[in-house]
């Protein structure tokens, strides 16, 4: 009877065990870092930094202050499906520049605007940074319903880092950044730098 008990013991931790591991590989990884890297109230300022080698593994930057704290938070993000010409519609990734709610008489109708968006593609639902429009690198035409979002509210591979021009981020990242932006100092004023 005894020895029933210790295999049937074992039999429900290796289930157990099974079960987590499970678990354990259903979760989305954790891809971004936060570090604090003062002490210090100042706008949000995003920086998308274009990898010319691989466009949907480049990089999404974020200084957020939150409490005084001012958090770096960087993740991996997308912006088209690989083409590098931002003149290319719903193919080539984000124009560089400044997407501000600042207007600076340039006449661009970029914007920096954080909300929830429930409409529309169902793919740039949940929460979003609108950027508005931006005309491409030889004025020839704007780029135009550019966001920074993830695949909507469910699902997630890294196949989503490509899309129609808009930065994209992973579910995990988004959520973090949604709390700290949320959260942060100065939120009217912030804007996203796009550089190569």
């Amino acid at each position: 009877m005894i020895g029933n008990k210790d295999a049937l013991r074992r039999i429900a931790t290796a289930a157990v065990g099974v079960m987590a591991a499970g678990l354990a590989l259903a979760a989305p990884a954790q891809a971004y870092t936060d570090d604090v890297v003062g002490n210090y109230d100042d706008s949000p300022w995003f920086v998308y930094q274009k990898n010319w080698s691989s466009p949907l593994n480049s990089t999404l930057t974020a200084w957020v202050s939150v409490n005084g704290a001012r958090h770096r938070i960087t993740m991996r993000a997308g912006s088209g499906n690989g083409n590098e010409n931002d003149c290319t519609t719903n193919q080539g990734w984000l124009p560089d520049g400044n997407y501000s709610n600042n207007n600076d008489g340039s006449g661009d109708r970029d914007h920096f605007t954080h909300y929830y968006k429930d409409w529309g593609n169902s793919v740039v639902t949940g929460w979003v940074w609108d950027l508005g429009d931006k005309p491409c690198y030889n004025g020839s035409k704007y780029r135009t319903a550019l966001f920074i979002h993830s695949q909507g509210t469910g699902g997630w591979s890294d196949s989503n880092y490509g899309s129609a021009g808009c930065v994209k981020i992973n579910q995990t990242d988004r959520s973090h950044l949604h709390t700290m932006f949320a959260a942060s100092y100065g939120q009217s004023k912030g804007f996203l730098t796009v550089q190569s």
